[in-house]
């Protein structure tokens, strides 16, 4: 069985969108990782959830830093959960907060420092050698009327967003084996509810689209 580790953030936990009062989650068989299980089948993949609201690729908020900043927990999750025998990174959306003002080219800069710790352990196959990455650069911020979003955390991201997918793959690239890329821009789409989260049809949409390039990966 293949062990197949999902890293991200409030999408990858399942938030609801609009839910910021009760932090309200989707159950297992709606959210995308849960999914992915079900397309994949039990017998032969086992996909874990790693979500977590708020997280980062490699930046620290000013208050309430501690354990958000993805760099900061990614080693020893991977041991955790060792031998693995594909990592999933899915994270860049909260790195648009203006908090942090970033550019594309800073986001995919933090996921490549993501990729170098991945690379770095020898937490892959029988513990000989560093797991495969998938690097899915993440459904784009959408313009919304929800002010609590847009005011005070988003401002402007859809448009800043625009050029990530060609940083991430131009990142990617740099890799000559083992390190792969999909967008789900094309084929996922925020809702305009929030601005930045998955309805439960993204989510569906995004579990068949990762399910399609595992199955390309390990040419299955």
């Amino acid at each position: 069985m293949k062990s197949i580790l999902c890293y991200g953030d409030s999408n990858t936990w399942g938030f609801v969108p609009g839910a910021f009062a009760d932090r309200e989650r989707f159950d297992r068989n709606t959210r995308w990782t849960g999914r992915l299980q079900q397309l994949l089948g039990s017998k032969e993949f086992y996909v874990i959830e790693e979500g977590l609201n708020r997280r980062t690729t490699n930046v620290d908020y000013q208050q309430d830093a501690y354990g958000f900043r993805g760099t900061e927990f990614i080693s020893v999750i991977l041991y955790t959960h060792a031998p693995l025998d594909l990592v999933v990174i899915m994270l860049g959306t909260n790195d648009f907060k203006k908090e942090f003002n970033r550019t594309t080219q800073q986001i995919a800069g933090g996921v490549k420092e993501l990729i170098e710790m991945i690379r770095s352990t020898n937490y892959g196959p029988n513990m000989k050698k560093s797991p495969p990455i998938l690097v899915i650069s993440p459904p784009l911020p959408v313009k919304t009327e929800c002010q609590h979003v847009v005011e005070s955390f988003f401002q402007d991201s859809d448009e800043r967003a625009q050029t990530l997918a060609r940083d991430l793959k131009a990142v990617v690239d740099e890799y000559p084996e083992d390190v792969y890329f999909v967008d789900a821009a094309p084929r996922v789409e925020s809702t305009p509810i929030d601005g930045i989260h998955l309805d439960k049809q993204a989510h569906e949409n995004l579990s068949i689209l990762i399910h399609e390039k595992i199955r390309e990966i390990f040419n299955s």
